[in-house]
């Protein structure tokens, strides 16, 4: 599914103090990966965002497995990842949400963040 067959909720608002509690929260969950997996979630990140007018997670996990198989390991870790790339300038919010696609036991139907690379667009 590309991004933009993904809906927004135009009924949430984007609220950026629960975001940013969030990311706070997720910033060390990303070590149960190994150094080498972190490296791919940024290679991931990057691919996607430079690929796409906009993305959330899914997108990531998408190109993850797509490109080190289905079990590459689904932590919270990956909204730790998005904070770095975002404080790094290779991506940002757009302050909207979808919900999550991906299906299977790690969807849950969740709010996802709407993000599309850093600088003017």
């Amino acid at each position: 599914m590309k991004p933009d067959e993904l809906q927004d909720d135009p009924d949430q608002p984007f609220n950026a103090e629960a975001f940013g509690q969030g990311m706070r929260a997720s910033h060390g969950a990303g070590s149960r990966w190994t150094d080498t997996q972190k490296a791919q979630v940024d290679l991931a990140i990057e691919w996607v965002a430079t690929t796409n007018d906009e993305f959330t997670t899914d997108d990531v996990w998408r190109r993850l497995w797509t490109r080190y198989g289905d079990d590459f390991p689904v932590t919270k870790g990956i909204a730790g990842r998005l904070n770095k790339a975002a404080r790094e300038g290779r991506i940002r919010t757009t302050g909207r949400v979808r919900f999550a696609q991906r299906g299977g036991e790690h969807d849950h139907r969740q709010r996802l963040s709407v993000w599309q690379a850093g600088g003017t667009k």
